[in-house]
């Protein structure tokens, strides 16, 4: 999920990831920071009731459907009133919701509904309200924005009244993750009644989740009250507020003045003085936070490898994980996060990354030599766009800037909109390079990518598909053991840190603030956004 999909691939995000039942667990490690540090989190006893809590999110939800707002706060504020289809916990792997799943052979996933599901109306869940909330994101025809992740499935049926089952084109070994993270349930009757406004203010949905909507604008958030008749049972908050602060400063002044109770997505180079605040606990976890710099390789100039190469010899990603995120990423080794090589490939997790061919070094030589062997040694001009909403993106690509006027490259950089860098990413007539942020929400390291690269990658911004490149992905695709994934990836990682079509830059950890009111049971996970978050929280006592 792009951020736009940090989830949306999301997913982004993006985005998203165990992948299998048979793929190696484990999940994200979390560690919190001195604000009262993680001691002071455990020290408080949870289970107490909730009157009210307010979460701010860092940008607007633009719809309470995830069809047509896959933004991760979106997400994680959809996910507050709509369960999915299946559920993730704290570990990453797959556990029943509203239903639970049998994969009898590689292409079918069969669905078995619960007996106790009721829609905030009173009405039952019934089998064609699932299948129809995976059907709206299938086919050429689907309007939905999560559609991209389910590209292999051939056909969703109501085979009697309990149970859907699933039909694939070819082994998904992702799909249960994608149920669990982008199909949420909504009832079809309200949709289809509701048209063209559904999700929207005025009909924002019917779902079955642990609160219903009172009142949601893209202005002025959202309000939930609780479902007392919630199959999974009762939480501990009456209502709960979502607002919008997109200024961290300004998050960090208001919850200080306890007028939010948890700020999701601390930008990590704003974290120091969230870390100082003496009512809220910083939980730290890696994660799946992925960045990038993708350069279009079917457009000038970046349709030759050695232009390409210029470039990413000018990023000093190294030197710039510190000022740009406080400590808190690393240089990336190719397009699959560390947590995903460590989950799938175990003890055996550095040897494989160490087969991968080198991402280049950053010298501001090799970069002129590079730029001297292209069909631009005079240099080109460009525009890169950078997401208000990311604080890292700017000082990166004004960095960027800087190093390649030496080299006889302009870049102008061009701040935009959230929403306006998302669109970019596709737009055909934007610029060949942009900055992506993605966000893996599995722990199978073949996750990515086969949605980055590749003919049939859904998210390949960098238009990256060489025939040996198309092989190679589909191989990773429909691998369902480490063992098989191994050999493909080292090759197909190896040509991206080769070719660079991408340049993998950061992965970052995930920075939560929670108010010493509240304790996150469990502590806070990576995987939360795959979650109902909300049933994990209860009042300190």
């Amino acid at each position: 999920m792009a951020r736009l999909a940090k989830w949306s691939t999301l997913g982004i995000g993006l985005v998203a990831a165990a992948l299998l039942a048979g793929c190696s667990g484990g999940g994200s490690d979390a560690s919190s920071s001195s604000a009262s540090d993680a001691a002071s989190s455990s020290a408080a006893t949870g289970g107490g009731d909730i009157e009210t809590m307010t979460w701010a999110v860092p940008s607007p939800v633009m719809s309470m459907d995830s069809a047509v707002d896959p933004n991760l706060p979106s997400i994680r504020t959809q996910s507050t009133a709509f369960d999915r289809v299946l559920a993730q916990d704290n570990e990453g792997n797959i556990v029943p919701s509203v239903t639970s799943f049998e994969t009898p052979d590689p292409q079918t996933i069969v669905l078995t509904l619960r007996d106790d599901v009721k829609f905030w109306d009173g009405t039952p869940l019934t089998a064609e309200d699932v299948a129809y909330s995976i059907n709206r994101h299938v086919g050429p025809d689907s309007t939905s924005l999560q559609a991209q992740f389910f590209g292999t499935v051939e056909s969703v049926e109501v085979t009697d009244p309990k149970t859907v089952t699933v039909k694939l084109l070819a082994p998904d070994p992702a799909m249960p993750t994608k149920l669990a993270v982008f199909a949420f349930v909504r009832q079809q009757a309200y949709d289809e009644a509701a048209g063209e406004a559904a999700g929207g203010p005025e009909k924002p949905g019917m779902g079955t989740g642990p609160y219903s909507i009172v009142s949601y604008s893209s202005a002025d958030g959202v309000v939930f009250a609780r479902n007392d008749a919630y199959w999974g049972g009762v939480p501990k908050a009456k209502e709960i507020k979502v607002v919008t602060i997109e200024d961290p400063e300004t998050a960090r002044l208001a919850m200080s003045s306890g007028e939010i109770n948890g700020f999701f997505d601390v930008p990590l180079i704003a974290t120091r003085q969230w870390d100082e605040l003496d009512n809220a606990t910083m939980s730290y976890v890696n994660g799946g936070y992925m960045d990038y710099l993708a350069m279009d390789t079917s457009r000038a100039p970046f349709d030759d490898v050695n232009a390409r190469l210029a470039i990413a010899h000018l990023l000093d990603r190294a030197a710039l994980a510190q000022p740009l995120f406080n400590g808190r990423a690393v240089a990336a080794t190719s397009l699959v996060p560390e947590v995903q090589m460590t989950t799938t490939f175990g003890s055996e997790a550095g040897a494989v990354t160490a087969a991968f061919a080198p991402i280049p070094e950053f010298s501001i030589e090799k970069a002129k030599e590079a730029l001297a062997k292209s069909a631009t040694p005079d240099g080109f001009a460009l525009d890169l766009a950078v997401d208000t909403t990311q604080p890292w993106m700017s000082p990166l690509a004004q960095n960027l800037a800087e190093a390649a006027k030496q080299i006889g490259i302009t870049i102008t950089v061009k701040p935009v909109s959230a929403a306006d860098w998302g669109a970019g990413l596709f737009d055909p007539a934007a610029s060949p390079l942009q900055l992506v942020s993605l966000a893996a929400p599995t722990t199978w390291a073949g996750e990515l990518p086969p949605v980055m690269v590749g003919e049939a990658a859904p998210f390949n911004i960098a238009k990256y598909a060489t025939p040996e490149a198309n092989e190679l992905a589909g191989a990773i695709a429909v691998a369902t053991t480490s063992a098989e994934l191994k050999e493909p990836l080292i090759a197909l990682m190896s040509d991206v840190n080769t070719n660079v079509p991408y340049v993998s830059l950061f992965n970052e950890q995930v920075a939560v603030a929670i108010g010493n009111t509240l304790v996150w049971d469990g502590g806070y996970s990576y995987f939360a956004p795959g979650q109902v978050w909300p049933m994990n929280i209860s009042g300190a006592q």
